[in-house]
């Protein structure tokens, strides 16, 4: 297995460091653990995290968080592998934010984390965007100024996900006690690893029934109820944030770009774009700190998101 890591920001306040994944094999690593408390942005590929029996899939759709000691396995069910943005926060940040939504954080300052994921939704995605976008230009400062405005920002995307992770938290308690069951998550998780591998594909809902081993009408119903995305919105933001990731990589024919990730023209996928981002690809390839983007990142309004 191939892992690169390059820190791209670190401070009093918080770590952040790029991860770039790509596995020699689909085999589940050896047993790993981390020394901190770290929250995780998968932004393309995917992998599978393995902890306490049970399966977690991890996409461009998710935000995991990991545990400090908590032991776990990797597994990428796509041999292309992940890139991954992690954000370590200092201890006392962390435990700050996490007890302003739920006070009983205050009893566990070493497990402030009440969910182990969650989604990400289009707020979080391009406020993390902004971040690393941010932190591309000033890093080379090295002055105080620079330092606080990348410090803000990333406390104020802890406070949207602190915020999530609580209403999330609420939301799984009542499901579970109602009928969510361990046959239904394998299913949709197993359901999220043929949205990640084909995404691109004009898939249909009996065609990716039939790789799940379920009925049509099961596998919409029980997605729907556990993610709170119907399985075409699900895969649509895995294409969006494919896209995202391409256009930052300086992506030119955007017409090939929409086509190569399953949208039915440019039209198609510019309108798309931006009712998910507010702005149109077009405009955030050319200028992506535009006046749009500045202000989605400002205002990170947490869209209501279910714990997987």
């Amino acid at each position: 297995m191939s892992l690169h890591c390059d820190t791209l920001y670190a401070s009093e306040i918080v770590t952040v460091t790029d991860v770039r994944c790509r596995p020699g094999d689909t085999c589940t690593s050896a047993e790993e653990t981390t020394s901190t408390n770290d929250i995780v942005f998968p932004r393309s590929g995917c992998f599978v995290r393995h902890a306490h029996r049970r399966q977690t899939v991890a996409d461009a759709n998710t935000v995991l968080f990991f545990r400090i000691h908590e032991p776990y396995r990797i597994s990428h069910p796509m041999s292309c592998g992940d890139d991954c943005t992690c954000l370590s926060f200092a201890p006392d940040v962390l435990t700050d934010a996490y007890r302003t939504f739920e006070s009983s954080v205050a009893d566990h300052p070493d497990d402030p984390f009440r969910v182990t994921r969650t989604l990400s939704t289009a707020d979080t995605f391009m406020a993390l965007y902004q971040l690393r976008r941010t932190i591309g230009r000033l890093r080379c400062a090295g002055n105080g100024s620079s330092f606080l405005l990348i410090d803000e920002a990333a406390i104020q995307l802890l406070e949207t996900l602190a915020r999530v992770g609580a209403q999330s938290k609420t939301r799984s308690n009542r499901a579970a006690r109602v009928a969510t069951t361990r046959a239904h998550r394998e299913l949709v998780e197993n359901a999220r690893v043929v949205l990640s591998e084909r995404m691109s594909d004009p898939l249909t809902l009996p065609r990716i029934a039939r790789r799940v081993h379920s009925s049509p009408f099961h596998l919409a119903r029980v997605f729907r109820r556990m993610t709170g995305l119907s399985l075409h919105q699900y895969l649509t933001r895995l294409r969006l944030r494919a896209a995202l990731e391409r256009l930052d990589d300086d992506e030119s024919d955007l017409t090939a770009l929409a086509l190569s990730l399953g949208f039915a023209s440019h039209s198609h996928f510019s309108d798309v774009f931006r009712r998910e981002f507010n702005v149109t690809p077009s405009v955030f390839r050319l200028d992506p700190r535009s006046k749009h983007i500045r202000e989605m990142s400002t205002i990170l309004k947490a869209s209501p998101s279910r714990s997987m």
